[in-house]
């Protein structure tokens, strides 16, 4: 049977005892020895420190008091009053009051010329030996240095008043003894400070040391003295000894203290070191067991505040081996963070293909399959077997489709080569075949397209084509492998537009897109007209390439040259309706202005009652006819767009009554009642076209009187304020005739339309009055609309937009600024009409007046130029031979007729009523506008009220 081994608290107690006692009595020795020393060494280290404390305060004070002696040198009032000699005395007392630069109480100041001489002083009252006087002055005065001295004599300090760098004066501190300016300062020990012959210049225990005295009758016995010298002076610092005694004794007394209790608490120990032990031994091994259970990493820590060195070590290298696994377990953190920032999927098998290590990325791509991890891991192996990289299908639950994963396989091998497992990394696909199919899907749309396209890399020399698509190769018969990698400058030929070269080539230098036309040919020589579309492609915010779209617009151009033709042509066409229109309207109108004109001459001689009524048929024949001609006259302006409205303000209440009037005899004869209604809202100035209005009404007025026999005829007239300011007239003509059937309404505005060839017959027209009062209508902003019934009646209503106008604005009749009137002269008249018949019914019209005929407007030039007779008045005809009247008016205008004729009133005689031809008149020079068929009356009165007036020089035609 083994032997019990001793326990732990015998074998410690056996131990520990003997060398307890032997260590307490050695350290007692050792402790003491040193506390003495200690002691000792204080105490000298304590009097050096009081003597480089005092020669620290020495210093301070001397360079301290310098330093400041200099400052006030460096002040200005200072300065100013060593050459301020009238002034000095009125600053310079209060200013040296002001001084106090040490603590010491008997402070001397005085500030010295360059000669040496007091200028002022403060408590001024030392005697200083002459060879402390003259080192000074020669330092001070005369090397401009600082000075400081102390001596038994006391302490002098003397700085230089600076002038332009050179001493002007001095300013002196002197205090009489060293002691009053050391005695404020606190002392560690007693401090002693002599000159070369012992003389005692300070002491800081006076009553040990008096001042003024010989340290070498000082007895040192008993006294611990520490010296050192500063300057020519010598520092002490004296201590008695007995105090050096008295801390060692009350430090061994201590010592012995601790000693006795030192040797209980040993004892103590002794008598605790095997329950400890165990105790502590305990302690460490539960503590180390919950630590390796726990999350806390700090160091162990017993409950007992006594340790034995050996569980110490223990608890130290635990410790570190506590340390060691967290670095490995940080390790182990930062390599799976490592892990789980990756990409791809991985996982760790070992031999037995149980899972090691698995990032995040593979749990979520488990997750996201049907089954456990372990089976997806298994069917992994399974496929990778035989191969080390594979790529599998998948299936995602969450989203329905099927996942692409490439799955490598690496073997897992530990530092001495010994292969422990494997290493699974799977990278998900998935989005990369998406992308691809995505880039074959438009890759396959661009080709297939029916557009062409190009692409051209800028960045590369040339700027060569990449890419072209199936429709370029069929638009320009080049093949892909014959433009790939070239400039398609070599589409351009001799007759490509150059400008648009030019301008292709700036877009892309400032990498601006461009949409242009140029002509381009083909690989077999044909050209064709490319419109082609540039735009920049960026990658990373950098144009690096142009994608263009090219599309063969040759058929297009053609188009657009045939509608550019066509176009040309339609306007030729038009201007030629519209010449004929107007050479029409002057070969109707001469002769009806013939006809009507010998109707007036003969109206204005004697007649029998039978050729008077002859006569009137004749008028009313006339008139019948001009009604008809206008209208389809101004139809046909209306159809080629010369129909032109005017903005003129006019009274439209005055227009109504002389409608009213006018209407008002016919009606009478018929035997008919008339009745006008007015609402006009307080508006009887307007802006409008007065003549279309008129127009507009007295076709629906002449209707109404035509087709109703008896009964009725009302006309009612309103306006309208809209929210613009501007007005809506709404007028209304309702009749009780013969009514309009209601299958006939829809066509009753058409051109040359009426209800039927029976009213044609029996009432007669044109069938133009309502079309062309409709189209007015819609010139006008508004429009017309029929309510009718067969047999009882008709109503038509129109609608016309106006403006306001200020009443102001109106024109009376003949009315020019700054004109005077002559009337009862005969005047003297030049005729310009290539129509015979015309210029006879002038004349005879102007009878009372003298007259002269020209054929054109050559001969009306001569005639002006060649006649002394100055004419009154020109009546000009507008088409003429040779030269129009146009063209002559502007002659005149221009002076060819002479300085006399520049502003000769011209009147213009036209047959033409077509737009413009009014602006062409005044634009020409002409001062007013005669439209024939004319009245007698309507020229007599132009005349007399041209040839009237005296118009000034400067004055341009502007009627």
């Amino acid at each position: 049977m083994m032997q019990q081994p001793p326990r732990l608290r015998s074998l410690l107690l056996s131990s520990m005892l003997p060398r307890l006692v032997l260590l307490v009595a050695v350290l007692s020795i050792i402790l003491f020895a040193l506390s003495f020393h200690f002691i000792v060494k204080q105490t000298d280290q304590l009097q050096q420190q009081s003597v480089d404390g005092l020669e620290q305060d020495i210093n301070y004070i001397v360079s301290d008091t310098t330093r400041q002696l200099a400052d006030l040198a460096a002040n200005d009032i200072i300065i100013n009053s060593l050459v301020d000699f009238e002034q000095r005395d009125n600053y310079l007392p209060m200013f040296f009051r002001s001084l106090n630069l040490t603590q010491a109480k008997s402070v001397e100041f005085a500030l010295f010329d360059f000669a040496g001489n007091r200028v002022i002083d403060k408590n001024w009252n030392a005697v200083i030996p002459e060879s402390l006087s003259s080192a000074w002055r020669q330092q001070t005065l005369g090397s401009s240095n600082a000075y400081s001295s102390v001596s038994k004599y006391g302490v002098l300090i003397s700085v230089p008043v600076l002038l332009r760098g050179v001493a002007e004066g001095a300013l002196v501190m002197y205090v009489d003894s060293l002691q009053s300016l050391l005695a404020p300062y606190p002392r560690l020990t007693n401090q002693l400070v002599t000159d070369s012959s012992g003389h005692v210049l300070f002491s800081s225990e006076p009553s040990l040391i008096a001042p003024n005295s010989s340290f070498s009758d000082f007895d040192d016995s008993g006294y611990a003295i520490k010296k050192t010298d500063w300057q020519n002076l010598t520092l002490y610092s004296v201590k008695p000894t007995i105090t050096a005694y008295r801390e060692a004794a009350w430090t061994g007394i201590v010592l012995l203290a601790m000693i006795v209790g030192f040797v209980f608490i040993i004892l103590h120990m002794v008598s605790m070191t095997g329950t400890l032990a165990e105790r502590t031994l305990s302690t460490l091994y539960n503590d180390i067991k919950n630590r390796l259970n726990s999350d806390d990493k700090t160091s162990l820590r017993l409950d007992s505040d006594v340790e034995a060195q050996e569980l110490a070590d223990i608890r130290e290298a635990f410790d570190k081996l506590i340390w060691d696994l967290t670095e490995v377990s940080l390790s182990n953190e930062q390599f799976s963070n490592v892990l789980e920032s990756m990409g791809d999927m991985l996982v760790v098998v070992d031999q037995d293909k149980q899972i090691l290590l698995s990032n995040k990325r593979f749990d979520d791509f488990c997750h996201d399959q049907y089954g456990e991890k372990n089976g997806i891991l298994k069917f992994i192996m399974q496929k990778l077997a035989s191969s080390q990289s594979n790529e599998l299908t998948h299936f995602s639950v969450s989203t329905g489709q099927e996942r692409y994963v490439h799955w490598t396989k690496t073997s897992l091998a530990d530092a001495n080569g010994n292969i422990r497992g494997d290493i699974y990394v799977g990278s998900d696909e998935t989005e990369q075949r998406s992308l691809e199919s995505h880039v074959k899907v438009l890759t396959h749309a661009m080709d297939e397209a029916t557009v062409s396209i190009i692409i051209s890399d800028i960045k590369r020399v040339g700027q060569p084509i990449i890419y072209v698509n199936s429709a370029f190769e069929e638009l320009t018969g080049y093949s892909r492998e014959e433009i790939i990698g070239h400039n398609c400058r070599s589409m351009q030929g001799d007759e490509t537009s150059k400008q648009t070269v030019d301008q292709i080539r700036k877009a892309i230098a400032v990498r601006e897109p461009i949409e242009t036309t140029l002509l381009n040919y083909k690989k077999d020589g044909s050209a064709f007209y490319n419109r082609l579309n540039l735009t920049p492609v960026k990658i990373n915010g950098e144009v690096t390439h142009y994608i263009g779209f090219q599309q063969d617009v040759t058929q297009q151009r053609q188009t657009e040259q045939y509608l550019q033709d066509a176009r040309e042509k339609a306007e030729e066409s038009a201007r030629l309706k519209s010449s004929f229109l107007a050479s029409m309207s002057h070969e109707i109108r001469t002769p009806i202005h013939g006809i009507s004109g010998v109707l007036q001459l003969m109206a204005s001689s004697e007649l029998t009652e039978e050729q008077k009524h002859y006569l009137s048929l004749a008028k009313f024949s006339i008139q019948g006819l001009l009604h008809i001609v206008n209208d389809i006259l101004d139809f046909s302006k209306i159809e080629a767009g010369q129909l032109q409205i005017e903005e003129n303000p006019f009274d439209i209440l005055e227009s109504l009554e002389n409608l009213q009037s006018q209407y008002a005899i016919m009606c009478q004869e018929k035997g008919l009642a008339l009745h006008f209604h007015f609402d006009l809202q307080g508006f009887h100035v307007v802006q409008g076209d007065d003549v279309r209005f008129r127009q507009i009404l007295s076709n629906l007025l002449g209707n109404a009187v035509k087709f109703t026999d008896s009964g009725c005829i009302e006309v009612t007239t309103s306006i309208q304020q809209n929210a613009d300011n501007s007005l809506k007239l709404l007028c209304s003509v309702k009749d009780t005739g013969i009514g309009i059937a209601q299958d006939k309404q829809s066509t009753i505005f058409d051109v040359f339309t009426q209800e039927d060839l029976s009213t044609t017959r029996k009432f007669g027209g044109t069938g133009l009055g309502l079309s062309i009062s409709k189209q007015l209508c819609e010139l006008m902003g508004g429009d017309i609309k029929l309510e009718s019934v067969k047999g009882h009646g008709s109503t038509f209503s129109f609608t016309i937009m106006l403006e306001q106008a200020d009443e102001a604005l109106l024109k009376p009749v003949h009315h020019s600024s700054g004109v005077k009137r002559e009337k009862g002269k005969k005047r003297k008249v030049l005729i310009v009409e290539d129509n015979d018949i015309n210029q006879v019914i002038v004349k005879q019209h102007l009878n009372n007046h003298t007259t002269l005929s020209a054929k054109s407007g050559l001969e009306a030039l001569e005639a002006l130029n060649k006649m002394k007779v100055t004419f009154d008045v020109v009546l000009m005809d507008c088409q003429m031979p040779e030269m129009d009247g146009f063209e002559a008016t502007k002659r005149i205008r221009n002076g060819e007729a002479g300085e006399r004729y520049l502003n000769v009133p011209i009147i213009a005689l036209t047959a033409n009523a077509m737009k413009g031809d009014k602006e062409r008149c005044v634009n020409a020079g002409m001062d007013d506008y005669l439209s024939k068929p004319f009245d007698a009356i309507d020229l007599i009165d132009k005349v007399e009220h041209w040839a009237s007036i005296e118009r000034n020089s400067e004055e341009s035609a502007v009627h």
